[in-house]
């Protein structure tokens, strides 16, 4: 295989393009299986066509980025890599010493990499991941199937569980869940755009503008490696042998998120017995009320930059706003460490090194791809439920990490005061204990009237509503790396 790094194509190669990179599916099943490959045998040389074998069968069902057209596949699926998986199916690219990123070499359990910005911790911490049924570093290779109804879900992973088993045992499934199956399985919410905490999601991604030369964080060569023009381009990497294998692919930093839904619910009525007196309204318009601060968002999406009495059923999937535009720089709709304006600042204004004062550029985006899994607190009180969360970028530390690091401490904008303690995301910042002395526990909701009010549980801060339950860094690679590996080149 040749080592010289393609030309950027002036548009992108949808048949070599994996699907979920550019397309957000809505098919209504889906089941994301982990795999080991499994290398210390006395089979060892042997590994390189089992495994082999097990792409090959897959091959014939992997979708890539092509218009479909009006009838959707049946079946269908994506596959991922993490380093290490990269480093047993190809070992001539010598993963460790190559120019992959250190942060996707080390993965998200590194405490001197990403660990310094996802703040796992306590309950959520990387020793604690995948219930404790393996190793992160057991992780190797993800499979996202789809399926159009729970009978083809059913036939699509039968046939990834038989290319398993095909594979003389050096490929072995890997179940985190403590579940009739033990699969991270998509369940059935409905509607099925909204998750456990019952907000709508996936309402606002980047337009994946498909301009090599582009500089908006929106743009499609902020994701897809190979395919930006620009100098010093994000995605990587950009030479060697590594480069011609990640051409076309994207990084997704794949994240099991557990929700406290019994937690959260507890808290907006104890809260809205507070709250309601003071905003003059009833304990369930309270409840509803705090619910859209903490999130940005009114339950069924509606922002509260546009809607910021009730939700609002012509603008429950808008994202046509700002920050400065809509006249919310107080924080008076919107609090300032909403989720949503945490996760997208908009035109709030960026303080951190090397911030141009431009929101397109300074502003990360990341595609998500999220689903709910786990039955509701009505179904089953006492299942395991939460976010199956694909996070697709270009730069897993600038992208994502930064992002994550943003919800975990609120100081990149001059809207929170540096004289002051540093807010967190009330939704999903984890609450480290014993909190740092620099770390404002409590969730500040500025009103009308110039007060503020300060929502706090009894033990002074809030709740932990979200758990990590495991965490892996993957490469979406091409269709054509995917294929090579299938066809045993190197």
């Amino acid at each position: 295989m040749t080592a010289t790094p393609t030309s950027p194509a002036l548009l992108p190669e949808l048949h070599d393009i994996q699907g979920l990179i550019v397309r957000g599916y809505t098919h209504p099943c889906s089941v994301h299986m982990l795999f080991n490959f499994n290398t210390d045998t006395p089979a060892h040389p042997r590994v390189p066509g089992c495994i082999s074998g097990f792409f090959k069968d897959l091959l014939p069902y992997l979708q890539n980025a092509e218009d479909w057209g009006s009838l959707k596949p049946d079946i269908m699926l994506n596959i991922g890599l993490t380093a290490g998986g990269i480093a047993i199916v190809r070992p001539d690219l010598k993963v460790q010493q190559s120019a992959f990123s250190t942060t996707f070499k080390c993965g998200p359990w590194d405490p001197n990499h990403a660990q310094q910005s996802l703040g796992d911790y306590g309950p959520g911490a990387p020793s604690e991941w995948w219930n404790k049924k393996f190793a992160n570093e057991d992780v190797h290779c993800v499979v996202h199937a789809y399926a159009m109804n729970p009978t083809a879900q059913d036939r699509i992973v039968a046939i990834i569980t038989a290319a398993a088993a095909n594979s003389k045992g050096m490929v072995t499934e890997l179940k985190p869940l403590n579940s009739a199956t033990g699969r991270l399985e998509q369940y059935p919410l409905i509607p099925s755009d909204y998750i456990h905490f019952r907000y709508r999601d996936s309402i606002d991604e980047p337009d994946l503008n498909d301009n090599p030369a582009g500089v908006d964080q929106q743009d499609l060569n902020n994701f897809l490696i190979g395919y930006s023009t620009v100098e010093n381009p994000i995605p990587g990497p950009l030479s060697g042998p590594e480069a011609v294998f990640a051409k076309n692919g994207c990084y997704n930093a794949f994240r099991i998120l557990y929700q406290d839904v019994e937690a959260f619910y507890n808290f907006l009525w104890q809260q809205a017995k507070v709250i309601a007196p003071k905003i003059k309204d009833t304990e369930a318009v309270a409840a509803e009320w705090l619910a859209a601060k903490m999130c940005g968002r009114w339950r069924n999406g509606s922002p509260l930059v546009l809607s910021p009495g009730k939700p609002d059923r012509s603008t429950a999937k808008a994202t046509d706003f700002g920050y400065q535009a809509n006249d919310d720089m107080k924080g008076l709709k919107c609090p300032f460490s909403a989720h949503t304006r945490v996760a997208n600042p908009r035109d709030e204004g960026i303080d951190v090194p090397g911030a141009t004062g431009i929101p397109a550029i300074d502003v990360p985006r990341i595609i998500r791809r999220g689903m709910a899994y786990g039955a509701p607190m009505s179904v089953n009180p006492t299942a395991d439920r939460g976010l199956i969360g694909l996070f697709l970028c270009g730069d897993l530390s600038g992208q994502f990490e930064t992002l994550y690091s943003w919800m975990n401490m609120n100081n990149f904008s001059n809207v929170f005061d540096p004289a002051e303690n540093t807010p967190q995301d009330p939704l999903v910042a984890n609450r480290l204990v014993p909190l740092p002395g620099n770390v404002d526990p409590t969730f500040i909701i500025p009103m009308d009237d110039g007060t503020n009010i300060v929502v706090k549980d009894a033990a002074g801060g809030l709740p932990q509503f979200v758990v990590t339950r495991g965490t892996a860094y993957f490469l979406l690679p091409s269709i054509s790396s995917l294929t090579g590996i299938a066809n045993g080149d190197i």
